[in-house]
């Protein structure tokens, strides 16, 4: 998961070192280990991989259960079938910990707005109000708000490709 900071249409310049790796922040003391070699970062519990992997793992699927099969179990489960309560725990366990990372940046940073790429645009009907309500409704941000202006990447998940080549 990585992040990048505009400020008065400049991209904030973190010198040298690369910055912005927002998903190495720390969520969870002494949680998962991450690739980096920190435990608990943000990325093992926020990511969409993360929430894939859990919910495969949960549902008892492998990594060939797609992306796109999981999206459209998540939308045709209803609360009489056996799958439901196990969707909806994992997905309230992923909500809560993106809440967590993004409500710490907003806290920091006090964005206009907040762009979030990658496969979660595709879960975006599945996922956004939800985090939005997460966000308003728990004591996670410091400055309250009534709304909070979250948007989903205009290129999908082929921005950092995109963003690569120019």
């Amino acid at each position: 998961m990585a992040g990048a900071v505009i400020i008065n249409n400049e991209l904030l310049d973190t010198g040298d070192l690369p910055g912005c790796e927002i998903g190495h922040m720390v969520i969870e003391k002494d949680g998962l280990e991450c690739n980096c070699g920190k435990r608990g970062c943000f990325e093992k519990y926020a990511s969409m991989k993360a929430f894939k992997n859990n919910l495969r793992k949960a549902l008892g699927y492998d990594e060939t259960f797609s992306g796109k099969e999981l999206l459209a179990l998540i939308k045709n489960t209803n609360k009489e079938d056996n799958n439901y309560r196990i969707i909806q725990k994992v997905k309230k366990e992923f909500i809560e910990n993106l809440a967590l990372g993004i409500s710490n940046l907003v806290n920091i940073f006090e964005p206009e707005a907040i762009g979030i790429g990658g496969s979660f645009v595709y879960f975006e009907e599945v996922l956004l109000n939800d985090l939005k309500e997460e966000l308003l409704t728990k004591n996670l941000l410091f400055n309250p708000r009534k709304e909070i202006n979250i948007q989903t990447a205009v290129l999908g998940n082929e921005a950092g490709i995109i963003g690569s080549i120019l």
